[in-house]
């Protein structure tokens, strides 16, 4: 494999994965880690952020021509702890991928946050801050690779790569005796999901927060004007600044996120922008644009599922991110619950305490237990 243009992490000592049973790893396609090639892209959600795409990108390559001050890039060691637990790194191939831990007992927990221009574990700090407070559990947080604290490579960013990197952290760092409770956000659910599907040994249940998947397929920009627009010198580099301003993501989630009744939290933009700041931030823009980070078939896939599912989603129309007209058609399965609940698409921020006690209530109830 080429090398990582991202460069493995120097901020700690990787943790050495154990091998997982050889039978079950030789069913499996290969998941040695990404190959680092030719460049690729990620952004918010992609139906929202591509519109306007080409006058934006245009206007971007203005500032671009013009010599516009950029912002200075930082290796993501300079990233703050989002969740204030120990951070660890784990090699795949040729990268590193970071995850957050706090040891305990029990079956363990792991949190996925979402893909967009700002993602990264701190989405998830309002569930995980309630976990640690609320039980001694084994929390684990992940962070994809080319998000938060993890390496960034110049690569093709797709859901057989996100879906890959999960199945090995399961395997290789959570090794959960009977399965781990998930908990994942938007895109991360759908990811999950699938995994979930092919490997029941690894997700004993799924709680999918506004899961991505369940609505009309997403948009995105076509291939060839991605293409075109992002191969342009500086294009990709001044349109991802211009989008991840602490000004642009403050609009973007009082547009399209929160409910004004609750307001965009301060730390939610701060954090936001700090890793979009991080060298390589902008790598997988235009595969998520052009809706190629999205799953195909994930209502088919949720539908396939025997694990508990609990799915929360937000029911404010103007601050969803999907209409979920296929989400009627898991509510009558046994093994699933649906709760909607009056929020913007990050149920968990909104109604925080109210989000943790249906978590809590569904992971102890008889059917979610060994």
């Amino acid at each position: 494999m080429a090398e990582s243009k991202g460069g493995a992490h120097t901020g700690g000592e990787p943790m050495a994965g154990s091998e997982g049973p050889d039978a079950v790893r030789d069913e499996q396609h290969d998941r040695r880690g990404p190959e680092v090639r030719g460049g690729k892209q990620p952004m918010g959600t992609a139906r929202k952020a591509a519109a306007g795409l080409g006058a934006a990108a245009l206007g971007a390559y203005a500032v671009y021509l013009l010599g516009a001050r950029r912002a200075r890039r930082r290796p993501v060691t300079e990233l703050p702890n989002a969740l204030a637990m120990p951070l660890e790194y784990e090699p795949w191939g040729d990268v590193f991928y970071a995850y957050y831990q706090r040891e305990g007992a029990g079956r363990p927990v792991v949190f996925l946050h979402s893909i967009n221009a700002a993602a990264s574990a701190h989405e998830m700090r309002p569930i995980v801050r309630a976990f640690t407070r609320g039980t001694e559990r084994p929390l684990y947080a992940l962070e994809w690779v080319g998000f938060g604290h993890s390496d960034r490579p110049e690569i093709a960013y797709e859901p057989a790569l996100m879906e890959d990197q999960l199945e090995h952290f399961l395997e290789r760092v959570v090794k959960p005796a009977g399965g781990a409770d998930v908990v994942a956000l938007s895109l991360g659910a759908a990811y999950a999901a699938e995994v979930a599907r092919r490997r029941p040994d690894l997700i004993r249940t799924l709680v999918a927060l506004e899961p991505a998947g369940l609505g009309k397929t997403p948009g995105g920009i076509p291939r060839i004007w991605s293409r075109l627009l992002f191969t342009l010198p500086g294009v990709q580099r001044a349109f991802y600044d211009r989008l991840t301003t602490p000004e642009s993501l403050y609009q973007f989630a009082a547009d399209n996120l929160f409910t004004p009744e609750f307001g965009v939290p301060d730390d939610f933009v701060d954090f936001g922008s700090e890793t979009s700041r991080m060298d390589g931030a902008s790598f997988p823009l235009d595969d998520f644009l052009s809706g190629r980070m999205f799953p195909r078939e994930t209502a088919d896939t949720f539908r396939r599922l025997r694990q508990p599912v609990l799915i929360i989603h937000g029911t404010v129309e103007n601050r969803r991110q999907e209409n979920y007209d296929q989400l009627p058609e898991l509510e009558g399965r046994p093994n699933v619950t649906v709760v909607g609940l009056p929020t913007g698409g990050l149920p968990h921020w909104e109604r925080a305490g109210e989000v943790w006690e249906r978590v809590r209530d569904f992971l102890d109830a008889p059917a979610a237990q060994p």
